[in-house]
């Protein structure tokens, strides 16, 4: 089995940017007797990412390199996660952090951890209200949290183990969102929405990405990530 690999803990990047992501093939248009026009396409492709690092030394780079070499230029996976720096607020989120010591949480007995921090806190998950289909391109999601606050160009993602990375391109209600690309796996009403998502990437080629040591430190380093579809990772992926 091939592997699939954690991103490393801490390991942070300075600018990420989409190469090319799903688009449409076989696309056109159709006129009726009426004159009424009507276009078509259908929906083909994998997100596509390049990443850029700060420079490194010490542990840090021991983990980038690391995770450079059990990708094996492309044969394994990394799971990314994709934290959205331009989304909601805590505020629209729902959470309420009035009277808690940063972004933080303490024990229910308002102490901290033994290193003086308290929990760090999570984007909370909402509900999803009617099950769609693998390739569908509406969800519907509940009336709690975030659900019904969400706006054209946020990212959100499904879990449990569902791999893909999603767009609000329309708010066609409160609630009912059509969002880009389709889904790659079909989601039900035992699964949530998020919006930590997360994609399995392998290396775009054996060249995707570099190493180099300074005598400082590692500086100018950059991956190139392809995704790998949700199907194809449960069924051919491994921890």
């Amino acid at each position: 089995m091939l592997r699939l690999i954690d991103w490393p803990t801490g390991l942070q990047w300075t600018s990420r940017e989409p190469l090319t992501g799903p688009r449409s093939v076989k696309s056109g248009s159709s006129e009726s007797v009426t004159g009424w026009v009507q276009t078509f396409g259908s929906p083909f492709g994998l997100w596509r990412w390049s990443y850029s690092f700060p420079p490194l030394r010490g542990a840090a780079f021991r983990a980038y390199r690391g995770m450079v070499v059990a990708l094996h230029g492309g044969a394994n996976a990394v799971r990314v996660p994709f934290c959205d720096p331009d989304g909601l607020s805590w505020q629209a989120m729902g959470v309420d952090l009035s009277g808690l010591p940063g972004a933080g949480v303490p024990w229910s007995n308002g102490l901290p951890w033994s290193n003086g921090l308290p929990w760090q806190l999570g984007r909370p998950t909402v509900a999803i209200t009617i099950a769609a289909a693998k390739g569908e391109s509406v969800v519907y999601l509940a009336d709690e949290r975030w659900g019904h606050r969400l706006g054209v160009g946020d990212m959100i993602g499904f879990a449990p183990f569902h791999f893909g990375v999603y767009f609000v391109t329309e708010i066609i209600e409160p609630g009912r969102y059509r969002i880009w690309p389709p889904l790659r796996r079909a989601v039900s009403t035992l699964d949530e929405a998020t919006l930590e998502p997360v994609l399995a990437m392998r290396l775009e080629s054996e060249g995707a990405a570099n190493a180099a040591r300074g005598v400082a430190m590692a500086e100018n380093l950059t991956l190139t990530l392809v995704e790998i579809e949700d199907v194809d990772v449960h069924e051919y992926f491994s921890d």
